[in-house]
């Protein structure tokens, strides 16, 4: 089962966004998940995923509003927000990798990543800007990369082949591949890009 998941980089694009929708479209068993503010790009996608109670209560009734997929959060919130809580995610501290460790549970055995910079472009963290006043803007962004490779560590003890197809990042840990070889499903051109650059 593949599963595509959409972080919020600067570099992520509506054009790369929409053809994971005609991917989705046409692949029975594929899945979408989305990350934060990503949903309003992809409203479509079956999931989505946002960590901070902030960004909750700022962007819950848009969400209700737009988004019909599964939502999903390490944050505790009172009941008017209906939202399943996974507390096993929360030690990656990072909402798109949590995306990621909730495909691996929900059975994909490969992921494609895309959106995951990891990286400013110049002041800006975000394909969609700043976030609202008063919540966090990427200000940890720094420690991200080692929050990554703890997670490919977990991904690779539990036989799940993740390839990063963000346009740029700052990840070293997954191998890379365009995006559209890796909707094409050439799982074979990743498998001897993963043996001929071994990450450990």
């Amino acid at each position: 089962m593949q599963a595509v998941c959409l972080a919020s980089g600067p570099s992520l694009t509506q054009e790369d966004v929409d053809l994971v929708k005609g991917w989705r479209d046409n692949t029975p068993d594929g899945f979408v998940i989305a990350a934060n503010t990503t949903f309003r790009i992809a409203p479509w996608a079956d999931a989505m995923f946002a960590m901070d109670p902030k960004w909750w209560k700022v962007h819950y009734r848009e969400v209700c509003d737009v988004f019909e997929g599964e939502r999903f959060t390490t944050a505790t919130l009172d009941s008017r927000f209906a939202l399943t809580r996974l507390d096993r995610f929360s030690n990656y501290r990072n909402s798109g990798a949590a995306c990621i460790a909730l495909a691996a549970m929900k059975g994909a055995d490969r992921i494609v990543m895309l959106g995951y910079d990891c990286m400013k472009d110049g002041d800006k963290a975000h394909w969609h800007g700043s976030h609202p006043a008063g919540m966090s803007d990427a200000k940890t962004v720094a420690l991200w990369p080692v929050i990554f490779d703890r997670l490919a560590k977990d991904m690779r003890r539990k036989g799940v082949q993740v390839v990063n197809a963000s346009r740029r990042t700052a990840l070293k840990c997954f191998p890379r591949m365009d995006l559209d070889e890796c909707l094409e499903e050439n799982w074979n051109a990743a498998d001897r890009f993963a043996a001929e650059n071994r990450i450990p």
